[in-house]
Order: structure tokens, then sequence, then C-alpha cells
């Protein structure tokens, strides 16, 4: 008989819990217009706090990609600002000045230095709107780059071109082609090699033998920027005095790129503090939208409340009813947050790009599948804050209070 009765109060608790979860359900259907402002404030919430995320991590990963794939320890760049000066030799722009061809002997003569990499960058018009970057290079490069893949050939003869896997395909390009390079007056170039993707913004530049691009544009003996990579790492500091303390130091910025990230990370760090208050403010703001909307639900359902304590329902079963409907509405939220900012990732690095100073090529808000389990676990930590307060104040209300202060309303 004991094992009959407590199988029986088994199933009527299992009975009993069922329901709970059908009534949790249904019930902010009776009020849908505060169930969607309330899940409004998690949906942006959630999208305010993945994009930030996705933000960060994709700007950090995409500005370390592409000083690795440069492949030198050491940018040499023309006096002035090397911040400006290091973002156009990562991304590609027209520069202001330069610096002289008879530097590179005195830079190659430092001990220290294992290779020196010459280059002039220009960007020029196309016929679709769009600048062009072209790099003028000699085959130094190529130590510097021994990860680049090339389908074809460097280039060997002055009208040839070797074309990045980006700009190949945005134009159509292969080996083989000639090709007019926008609107210069200069006779077409034969396509000698197509570089493999590498997720830097080379991708995208075009490049001409360094010789060649200083005849073309008229800028003979003329360099935007020089690569060094030394013998050592550890050699970096005694490089950067030696080449300060040459003649060509009076007409140069020594910028070493370890210490251009660790700026970056820096910059970054307090970028990411901002955005992390912003996020935050979201977050709260949302917690505290769920929280008074279910004190508010809880006010005008204390009869309901009362009678299902009434009929048997514990105070664990009345708080686990206000936690899922809490739940529900924060985890609708979440979800809706989150396809948001899946939706909007393009629109959201368009508008983050055009104001960044130093924007890596690759793509920096870029979906990825952690996104759903954070939707979920950002869903359930809110839902748990949230409904703390109001599933406690159900629970802890006798039935007979609580119809009692329904029925003198």
């Amino acid at each position: 008989m004991a094992r009959q009765s407590a199988t029986a109060g088994d199933w009527r608790k299992g009975i009993m819990n069922a329901s709970l979860l059908a009534l949790a359900f249904r019930e902010w259907s009776r009020r849908p217009i505060r169930a969607a402002l309330a899940a409004a404030g998690v949906a942006l919430a959630t999208f305010a706090l993945m994009s930030v995320v996705a933000f960060l991590r994709g700007y950090q990963r995409g500005m370390k990609n592409s000083l690795d794939g440069l492949g030198a320890h050491i940018l040499l760049v023309p006096k002035g600002c090397p911040f400006d000066a290091a973002s156009i030799a990562l991304h590609g722009a027209n520069w202001p000045c330069y610096l002289r061809t008879e530097h590179v002997a005195e830079i190659v003569a430092v001990p220290v230095i294992d290779q020196a990499a010459p280059a002039l960058m220009t960007a020029i018009p196309m016929a679709s709107g769009l600048d062009q970057v072209l790099l003028g290079i000699t085959d130094d490069m190529l130590r510097l780059r021994p990860a680049w893949r090339i389908e074809g050939h460097f280039p060997r003869e002055p009208d040839e071109i070797l074309v990045g896997a980006g700009a190949a395909m945005r134009r159509g390009w292969k080996p083989g082609d000639r090709v007019q390079l926008g609107r210069l007056a200069i006779p077409p170039r034969r396509v000698a090699g197509v570089i493999a993707p590498g997720g830097t913004s080379e991708d995208g530049f075009v490049f001409l033998p360094l010789a060649e691009a200083q005849r073309v544009f008229r800028r003979e003996r003329q360099l935007t920027h020089v690569l060094v990579r030394l013998r050592h790492p550890d050699q970096l500091d005694d490089a950067v005095t030696r080449l300060r303390g040459c003649n060509a130091g009076m007409e140069m910025n020594v910028v070493p790129l370890t210490h251009l990230f660790h700026t970056i990370q820096q910059l970054l760090h307090s970028t990411q503090v901002w955005l992390a208050c912003v996020a935050c403010v979201a977050v709260l703001a949302a917690v505290s939208g769920v929280g008074n909307a279910m004190l508010m639900s809880i006010g005008e359902r204390m009869r309901e409340l009362g009678i299902l304590r009434a009929v048997g329902a514990s105070r664990g079963q009345v708080f686990l009813l206000v936690w899922l409907e809490t739940l529900q509405v924060s985890l609708v939220g979440a979800l809706a947050g989150g396809a948001a900012a899946v939706l909007s990732a393009g629109w959201t690095e368009g508008w983050l790009r055009a104001r960044l100073p130093m924007a890596p090529a690759e793509t920096m808000v870029r979906p990825e599948a952690w996104w759903i389990t954070a939707c979920v676990v950002f869903a359930v930590g809110v839902a748990t804050l949230a409904g703390l307060l109001p599933a406690w104040r159900a629970a802890a209300l006798p039935p007979a209070i609580a119809m009692r202060v329904a029925k003198g309303r």
C-alpha cells in the first residue's frame, strides 16, 4: 500500500509538473505586448553582446594575421606618423612621401639584418570605380613570403605582373591573360602568376617589378617602404638602435612590428572596455525589463497562484512555473537577437570598418557556431537573474492570503 501510495504521488506530481509547463508556455500568449517588449530587451542585449565579442575576436585575429603575413620584423617608412604609414603598408593606399633607393644599401649593411625587401606602393582607379593597389617589388619579397603559392611564376619581364587571389577573382584574371591596369596610359600587362589566397590584404594587390613600377609612376629611385627581417627575433632592439643611428635613419621611421602589434592590442583593450560597458548596460536593461514584467504578471495573477497552491502545487512548483515563464521570454529574445546579429554581420562590419583607422582586410564580424550556444547560455543567465525575485515572491505567498488579496481587489 505504501509503495502504491508513493507511486500515485509520483504520478500526480508528474501530472502537476506537466501542467505547470503547459501553463508557463501559455501565459505569455495572454499578454503578447508585454512579452514582446521584454523579449525585445533581451534581443537587443544579445545583439549588442554578440556583435561586440565577435568584432573584438575578429579584429584581433585579422590584425595578427596581417602582421604575420608580412613575414618581417621591422617596417621602415618615411618620416611622419608611423602608425598611419603602417596602416597604409598593411592595407594599401597612396603614400604622401617617399624613401630613397640608396637607403637599401645602408639597411642591408646592418649586421643583424637578414633580408630587406624594398617596395613602391600606389593605388589607381579602375573601371569599376574601386581603387586597385599596385605594389612594385623585387624577388627579395619571395624570401619574406615563403608561404606564397604561385600559380605560374614570379614576374621575369618588365611587362609581367603578379596578382593576388582576391584581385584575380574580382577581375576574372588568370595566368597568361593580357590585362589593362585601370586608366594608366601604358600597354596591357601579362599576368605571370596568381598567388593562392593567404587571408591578408595582399590577396587584393597587384605586384609589378620594382624598376618598372618606379618608371610607370615616375618615382625613379623612390620607395614607399622597406620590409626587414632579422637574423634572429631576439636582435630586434639592437637592430632598431642600429637603423636609427645610420645615415638613412634621419629620413625614416623604424617601426618594430611586434611593438606595433602590442600598441594595437592596447588600443583594442581600451575599445574592449568601452564596448563591454555598453554591452553590460544593455544586459542590465534586459534583466531589469524581464524582471519588471514578471513582477507585474505576478501582481495580476495572485488569485491564480493561490488556487494553484490550494489544489496542491508546492512552493517549488510555483517557483518553477515563474522561472519557466521567464526562461521562455528570455530564450525567445536571445535567439532573435542572435539571429539578428548573424544576419546583420555584414552591415555591422561595414559600419565598424568605416570608423576604424587600421581595419584588417579579412572578415572581422564572422558568424560562428558558438553564437547559438552563447544565445542559449545568455538566455538561461538572464532568466535566472531576472526570475529569482519574482519566482521567490510567488512561491513564498500563502494560498489563503493570495486569494484574499486578489478578492479584495
